[in-house]
């Protein structure tokens, strides 16, 4: 019995711990501290945590991909100023946060995931102590060059949720002033 129990738990264990290749092809860049004063810079920030590191998280500004992100990551987005509703997801689960963004401010948004439960896409305060350290992370962005078309269905699934946003039937964090640095 012990030795069943031993090898489900082996098996559970490298479910978990292994990941897709994702939609996008994503490369390493340097980190940039400032947005350009027509843009805002949305930085979308994965701490590596061991429960579900394998899985990889799909990225969305609205229905448009915008990238791949790994555990212990830190996506780079220039978005046009204006409202904007970022999505996440991963394994079946969808986090949303949505708000305007200002040209020339810089924002950061934090994959959550609480086990077994659902995910979530929270926001950080502009003092947040945490930004120090995840300026520091692994930088990526997407690699134009390198990346495919998105097949259609994911982004019919992108555009369900959006809907779902629109009739106020989802979860949303809020994206406020507060935020932007």
């Amino acid at each position: 019995m012990i030795k069943h129990i031993k090898v489900v738990a082996v098996l559970f264990a490298a479910i978990m711990m292994s990941g897709c290749a994702g939609l996008g092809a994503m490369k390493q860049v340097q980190f940039q501290d400032n947005a350009k004063p027509d843009t805002a810079m949305v930085n979308i920030v994965r701490r590596a945590v061991f429960m579900g590191d394998g899985a990889k998280v799909e990225v969305w500004d609205g229905d448009q991909f915008i990238g791949t992100l790994g555990a212990g990551e830190l996506l780079q987005y220039e978005a046009e100023p204006g409202v904007h509703t970022f999505m996440v997801y991963v394994q079946g689960s969808w986090g949303v946060a949505k708000g305007e963004l200002k040209a020339g401010k810089s924002y950061f948004l934090k994959f959550n995931m609480s086990g077994f439960g659902p995910i979530s896409l929270g926001v950080a305060d502009s003092n947040d102590p945490r930004i120090a350290e995840w300026k520091t992370m692994k930088t990526i962005t997407i690699d134009k060059a390198a990346t495919k078309e998105v097949p259609e269905k994911y982004i019919q699934a992108a555009r369900k949720i959006l809907t779902r946003v629109e009739n106020g039937q989802a979860n949303v964090t809020q994206i406020v002033d507060g935020h932007a640095l």
